[in-house]
């Protein structure tokens, strides 16, 4: 039985607000330690069951914990009696004084709390599960977040909008496949997952219901359900409608999801405009969802009788195994494509590809972004070109006029956030600030409390932003991080910079079109699966917005390019009603469009873009709809040199009615340097290098041609030698490419590619913890216990000596456990319950912190007792041990270990 325990299980474990210290600040800021809860729901548990009857199960499980633990409050959130899934979503709450029978020795052991933290009991009654027949799988029900997405709302009359430029079909060929084909996906049934739609707009039928554009559905979670907040209950009912309005903060994702598959109006034309929708609602207004409401929206939607589900959700952890993961793998096999978007990561380098795209059998989808979008345009003294600034929609029009530095301090974390600090000569003008520390509102209300007419605000990093404002006093427009810094020079320098903003939008080029946006997260899994597999239009996309939003607007985001794959995935099924030679096996569909896919090139250095990047590229659904050739396997991991497999086999068939006949060469792509050397930290984001010698793969073919009849296959065998010679296995390069197999009547054949990668090194050698990591300090980081020898003082009656651990993770690991030790190594217990599949820290928050109560599970053997006992007085160390990448649980060489300095309980 596989056993999943939530990430520590300590409610307060990461609720840290620390103030910054000289100390610590030599280590790392303040701010670049996370302050999130850990993303699970606490108390809560999906168990699934192993035979027998949901109910008869789920019966004797609650029998079987109310008998173990006294004053245990158990109840049953959702019940699954499925085929693809039959368990429960599980809340145990109040467990205390809880009493547990052991079986060594046939004697009773009872132990009664003393200082009991609930979170760490939850963990040891779901450990009691373990050994219990009826249940196969535990897992923590994990929090999922609502995608951080920002919609710029636009007319779709505008002035200054081409409609025709924006619309990508032209980029995948799926404007061909409506005219030649005269295919638009009718019948074809697309079921999202999402935060509701608003299906009154015109280009979404204007109805809900049998006959309508959006037929299926339902609401699972109400407005105002938010999983991050203890306590809060979904209110479903049977109408998926978005009306959160305007002032709500909601973002309109699933209707601009919607509009991308299907929508349809005059000067509109979604991918499958004559498909039909099915909304499953399982986000509210504002905030996130938990993943066993997830499970039950794609139960929903299978039952409905969906032919392909799309879901732009998702996590950064890149393990496959997660339960979202394991029942859309289910769904898949029983013949329905999931289309999952890969994650908006990219910034963060390598392995963020998320859950659960990363399962086995859903498409995990990159990002490609859009040739046009649309923009604001400004011209300032000193900045040359017209550049780009993005408004907030409601504060009104920036007017035209001066600009003046904004904060006495500008260029700091808090620009204008203290009225004292505004210039008195930014009267009559527009105050230049930077983006950072309160509310855009605040900053506009002290520029316009010194006389301001405007906010200018210049982001804290990267590119043009639209802040988000609702009572500024004055119009706040974004600009980039680079615009601004170029102003502040000038006006240091004693300059007189007049502005003039462009009242209309533009429709203009994306210097980046047709490559692969930015923001979209790079593979592998954390296992090393092939991910992601293909991709979408998804940067700069203009589709439906809830009519409360305007109705039309801007979104960008992997949560873009997934709809965009599920609609071409509906023109697929609706000509594989037509053409029978068009399998309609998803692992089919995926390999189709994989093989015709186009390749892109790297927008950092010469040479085509990592698969790991780009998937096996950008979908060409024409030429997926009407190529006869199809290769088995469509994608190849080689893993790392020390777990290599060598030699694969692909197999080739044409199901097409002419003869074909194909050269079979390597394609390498750029190469990606995950890391720094040293000390193995995360490129962030990637470096891609083209050095030949260092990145490109060979290969040994057994055949170099081949020449096959309708209907006939054949199998290459190919051999690969990494690129070892001249390229350090410490540098851990993944190096890619495509294996290209070129047509020889390119007039009637196209050429087809599968995609590679592999990994030079031994994974499992990468260091685990961030450098000076783990390290326990007090709660205002007066010192760094470091040392062996140092003694911590913990009072447990006093909170404010409460021992603080400060860690991150360089890789993810698998099997995270900690055990309290006497000063002289006698393990007493352990300290928080086991983890499992823990993902890597970034470097936005390098550092997590947790905290010890002083309190431990006594363990026997392999017992460990199911409740907490309060360490006595006296010296203890405890000790981390955690599972490397790839790692094997059962060789102590795999696990890396850690242990504190002494903490002396008083």
């Amino acid at each position: 039985m596989k056993f999943f325990s939530p990430l520590w299980g300590l409610a307060a474990a990461a609720t840290l607000l620390l103030e910054s210290s000289p100390v610590f600040a030599a280590s790392v800021h303040p701010s670049q330690i996370s302050k999130k809860e850990f993303e699970v729901v606490p108390g809560r548990y999906i168990v699934e069951f192993s035979g027998g009857s949901v109910e008869d199960s789920s019966k004797k499980l609650t029998e079987l914990l109310n008998g173990k633990f006294q004053d245990t409050k158990v109840s049953v959130v959702r019940s699954w009696n499925h085929s693809l899934m039959r368990g429960v979503s599980l809340q145990i709450d109040n467990v205390k004084n809880a009493k547990s029978k052991s079986n060594d020795d046939d004697e009773d052991l009872v132990v009664e709390s003393m200082s009991t933290s609930s979170d760490k009991t939850l963990d040891s009654v779901m450990k009691a599960l373990q050994d219990e027949a009826l249940v196969a799988n535990v897992y923590p029900v994990r929090i999922i977040p609502r995608p951080q997405l920002t919609a710029t709302p636009l007319s779709s009359g505008a002035s200054g909008i081409d409609l025709g430029l924006l619309e990508p079909h032209d980029m995948t060929q799926v404007d061909r496949v409506h005219k030649e084909l005269k295919n638009k996906g009718k019948g074809i049934k697309v079921g999202v997952i999402d935060s509701g739609v608003d299906y009154k707009h015109e280009a979404l039928g204007g109805c809900y219901g049998k006959g309508c554009k959006v037929a299926y559905g339902y609401d699972l979670v109400g407005d105002d359900y938010n999983a991050e907040i203890p306590g809060s209950t979904p209110k479903p009912d049977d109408d998926p409608l978005d009306d959160c309005g305007k002032d709500s903060g909601a973002s309109g994702h699933g209707t601009h999801v919607s509009g991308i598959i299907a929508g349809k109006s005059k000067n509109f034309t979604g991918v499958a405009p004559e498909a039909t929708l099915g909304m499953w609602r399982v986000f509210g207004c504002q905030g996130s969802a938990s993943n066993d409401v997830i499970i039950q929206a794609m139960l929903d939607a299978y039952e409905a009788g969906v032919d392909i589900i799309s879901m732009s959700l998702g996590d950064s952890l890149g393990w496959s195994e997660s339960p979202d993961s394991v029942v859309a793998q289910r769904i898949v096999e029983s013949g329905i494509p999931v289309i999952i978007a890969a994650g908006n990561e990219g910034a963060s380098g390598a392995f963020t590809a998320g859950t659960p795209s990363v399962g086995h059998g859903p498409v995990s989808v990159a990002s490609f972004d859009n040739n046009y979008f649309i923009a604001k345009q400004f011209t300032a003294d000193g900045l040359g070109d017209k550049q780009i600034y993005s408004p907030s929609e409601s504060s009104g029009q920036l007017p035209d006029g001066e600009i003046a530095i904004g904060d006495k301090n500008v260029d700091s974390s808090s620009d204008a956030c203290k009225a004292e600090n505004v210039p008195s000569n930014v009267k009559g003008k527009i105050g230049l600030v930077k983006r950072g520390s309160c509310t855009f509102d605040e900053k506009a209300a002290n520029l316009a409390k010194a006389g301001a007419i405007g906010a200018l605000v210049y982001n804290a990093e990267g590119d043009v932003f639209t802040p988000s404002t609702t009572t500024a006093k004055v119009p706040v427009a974004g600009i980039s991080n680079e615009n601004g810094l170029k102003l502040v020079d000038l006006l240091k320098a004693g300059k007189s910079v007049k502005a003039t903003f462009d009242h209309q939008v533009s429709t203009l080029p994306v210097s980046t079109g047709k490559t692969v946006s930015s923001f979209s997260s790079v593979g592998p899994s954390y296992e090393n699966d092939f991910k992601p597999e293909i991709a979408g239009i998804g940067g700069n996309v203009y589709s439906t917005l809830p009519r409360y939003l305007g109705g039309w607007g801007m979104m960008s985001g992997t949560s873009m390019a997934t709809p965009y794959v599920a609609g071409a995935v509906a023109l697929y099924l609706k000509q594989a009603q037509k053409n029978h030679d068009l399998s309609t096996k998803p692992k089919f569909i995926t390999e189709q469009f994989q093989h015709y896919a186009y390749k892109a090139p790297n927008v950092n250095v010469v040479g085509v873009d990592s698969p790991l990047a780009q998937g096996a590229g950008l979908i060409q659904v024409y030429d997926t709809l009407t190529q006869g050739v199809h290769i088995t396997p469509a994608a190849i991991s080689f893993n790392d040199t020390a777990n290599i497999g060598r030699t694969h086999k692909l197999t080739i068939k044409n199901n097409g009615d002419s003869t074909v006949s194909y050269q079979i060469s390597n394609n390498m792509s750029v190469a990606i340097q995950p890391y720094d050397q040293d000390p193995y930290i995360y490129s962030e984001p990637v470096i891609y290098i083209n050095d030949e010698r260092n990145s490109e793969a060979t290969f040994k073919f057994n055949k170099k041609t081949i020449k096959l009849g309708p209907g006939k296959s054949t199998t290459i065998k190919l051999t690969v030698t990494p690129p070892t010679k001249h390229n350090s296995p410490n540098d851990h390069i993944m190096y890619g490419g495509f294996i290209q197999f070129k047509s020889q009547q390119p007039n009637k054949h196209k050429d087809l590619t599968v995609p590679y990668f592999g990994i030079v090194g031994d994974q499992r050698k990468l260091p685990l913890f961030m450098p000076d990591s783990p390290v326990v300090t007090d709660e205002n980081q007066s010192k760094l216990y470091n040392n062996k020898d140092d003694v911590f003082v913990f009072d447990p009656k006093n909170a404010t000596t409460v021992p603080y651990f400060i860690y991150g993770f360089r890789t993810p690991t698998a099997h995270l456990k900690a055990t309290l030790y006497t000063e002289s190594g006698k393990a007493l217990g352990t300290v928080w319950s086991a983890n499992y599949e823990i993902g890597r820290n970034t470097l936005s928050e390098p550092y997590t912190a947790t905290i010890w109560d002083g309190t431990y599970k006594p363990t026997i053997g392999k017992f460990e007792f199911p409740v907490s006992l309060q360490a006595p007085k006296g010296k203890y160390r405890i000790g981390w041990k955690a599972l490397k990448l790839l790692g094997n649980p059962n060789k102590s060489q795999d696990w890396e270990s850690w242990t504190s300095c002494i903490i002396q309980v008083v």
